[in-house]
């Protein structure tokens, strides 16, 4: 499924976005220069701006600030990368070298604080005041999530439940709040917001579990096999495996062992179960979408669905 054809009725909000990032992270210090050219070097999906255009079109949303919004947005996100690289000692972000390879973690940290406090100076340029609010709350979640997820490292016996908090904090968080800042812009009721929040929250929950899925067997990923398993993440695939077999693989794993443990994810079907998972939260964001009149927008976000669900990269 192509990404850009399910971005094309938003295709000139994504250029504007990309503007407005330029615009705002520029820096007449010329090691920013390089830090920014680095980080921005492999550009993402723009799946964050691209769910808030097709969200606010959907809901007819009009507003002039919804590129400088997602400007924001993009720039919080890849400050929580940037910190994420930093944390896992990745060399590698999108298949590229990581900021933190390129210069170590010491001007990393620097360069994702930059990124983190330029989102928010950008914000604040937006009169409602419940938008900043938002993206307090979501940062706040955001590092609760990178927190617990570090303090369940090598934790073999972690609970799905647990599993589940830290993708919620970490990575749902976000696209929670953007579908709140959809419903707020045109309703400027953020505590009526719950049934965008919940969409949002199982988009984001589906997209986490098929990364999840990614690191174990995605050919295009960017990343080693397995990297998540190395850093010591027990995600969904390993609690679900480990439920059908208590198999001394994981916890001892090593290169040698990857063949192994395929097989054992291939014997018991685990690809199965965690499209079962993730059907749960996609009924619910399906419900959602079909509440509202057919449209290009609509139809966008079931194919944007889609492709989060079944990507490969």
């Amino acid at each position: 499924m192509n990404l850009k054809e399910i971005q094309k009725p938003v295709e000139n909000l994504l250029i504007e976005t990309d503007i407005f990032f330029k615009e705002n992270t520029k820096s007449d210090i010329n090691l920013i220069k390089k830090v920014i050219s680095s980080a921005t070097a492999n550009k993402g999906k723009q799946v964050r701006s691209t769910l808030l255009f097709l969200l606010a079109k959907l809901n007819n949303c009009v507003t002039d600030d919804l590129p400088l919004i997602a400007s924001s947005i993009e720039m919080l996100h890849l400050s929580s990368l940037i910190h994420d690289d930093i944390i896992d000692n990745s060399r590698l972000r999108r298949g590229k070298k990581s900021l933190n390879a390129d210069f170590g973690s010491y001007i990393s940290v620097l360069g994702g604080d930059y990124f983190f406090i330029n989102s928010l100076n950008l914000m604040k340029n937006i009169k409602q005041d419940f938008i900043m609010e938002i993206i307090l709350k979501v940062s706040k979640s955001m590092i609760e999530g990178q927190i617990m997820e570090v303090e369940n490292n090598f934790n073999f016996n972690i609970d799905p439940a647990t599993y589940f908090k830290i993708i919620t904090n970490k990575t749902a968080a976000l696209f929670a709040g953007i579908s709140e800042i959809v419903f707020a812009l045109k309703n400027e009721q953020p505590y009526l917001s719950e049934q965008f929040s919940k969409f949002g929250h199982n988009f984001g929950i589906i997209f986490q579990i098929c990364d999840d899925m990614l690191d174990i067997f995605s050919k295009n990923s960017g990343k080693d096999h397995f990297k998540d398993l190395k850093e010591g993440k027990i995600t969904l695939p390993y609690i679900l495996l480990l439920k059908k077999t208590k198999t001394k693989l994981i916890k001892n794993f090593s290169d040698k062992n990857q063949k192994s443990l395929l097989e054992l994810f291939e014997k018991f079907k685990i690809k199965d179960l965690y499209f079962k998972e993730i059907d749960k939260y996609y009924i619910e964001c399906a419900n959602f979408l079909n509440g509202f009149p057919d449209s290009i927008y609509r139809e966008s976000l079931f194919k944007l669905l889609d492709f989060i669900k079944h990507r490969d990269y």
